[in-house]
């Protein structure tokens, strides 16, 4: 806004000077205000995840179950294929651009480290098969995991305003950002794994070679991480229910 009415004023004085009204423009030393955003620290506690999941439209219990629990940027899980799940892990190659329209939303992932694999926990896993086998694209691989009322992918600006903040208000969480699930993960598997598996979670740049030598292999001890985070944002400790899933869910509600 500020941007805009800056743009505005300057092109109204240049107007009046091309026209002879004021010999110089009141505007031409008008700068920007310097403003520095403090960045964002919130993330959920396990509790408010749970409760999430609880009240989550089975839809949504996927999607936020995939954000808490292997860690994906919202642009990056809403631009999941089917045939991007590979059963014990998901392919992470592409991702939704939020300023782009038509085919142009679909881009690369953020850096070279984020195109990659993540593992998917068995009960997550079972999750995702039971949402495909009622999917209704199932039989086209390329389909999009998650439809949109007009059967393509979601606006990550939109799914947020229109799907996942909704939810959050239902169960008090007033202050939901699109980040906030990136960093519940990365902040819940520090209990779970290693410093090294925290940075190959997340897929972000490693200094160290032999890590990007072999960034599409996952250790076991990563595979066993994000087990233990999925088994305590789900609360099954060794007794895995997965909701069910109805064909009815695919549509917007």
């Amino acid at each position: 806004a500020v941007k805009h009415i800056r743009t505005y004023l300057k092109a109204c004085f240049e107007y009046a000077i091309d026209e002879d009204l004021i010999p110089k423009s009141s505007a031409r030393k008008l700068a920007l205000p310097n403003i520095h955003k403090k960045p964002c620290e919130r993330f959920l506690r396990v509790e408010e995840v749970q409760a999430l999941l609880t009240a989550a439209s089975p839809r949504e219990h996927l999607v936020v179950r995939i954000l808490a629990v292997c860690g994906l940027r919202p642009g990056e899980a809403l631009a999941l294929r089917i045939d991007d799940f590979e059963g014990n892990q998901l392919r992470i190659d592409e991702a939704l651009k939020e300023r782009q329209l038509g085919e142009d939303r679909f881009g690369e992932t953020k850096t070279d480290e984020s195109d990659s694999y993540v593992p998917v926990p068995p009960d997550l896993s079972r999750e995702i098969a039971e949402w495909i086998a009622v999917h209704p694209q199932r039989d086209n691989p390329r389909a999009f995991l998650f439809l949109n009322r007009r059967g393509r992918a979601f606006s990550v600006g939109n799914y947020l305003k229109k799907q996942l903040k909704p939810l959050a208000k239902s169960v008090g969480i007033a202050d939901l950002t699109q980040q906030a699930f990136r960093r519940t993960s990365s902040t819940h598997i520090q209990k779970h794994g290693t410093v090294k598996d925290m940075q190959r979670h997340l897929r972000h740049s490693d200094p160290e070679t032999t890590l990007r030598h072999y960034a599409k292999a996952i250790p076991e001890s990563l595979r066993t991480a994000v087990a233990a985070l999925d088994a305590q944002i789900a609360g099954t400790h060794g007794d895995p229910k997965v909701p069910a899933v109805a064909k009815s869910s695919q549509e917007d509600s």
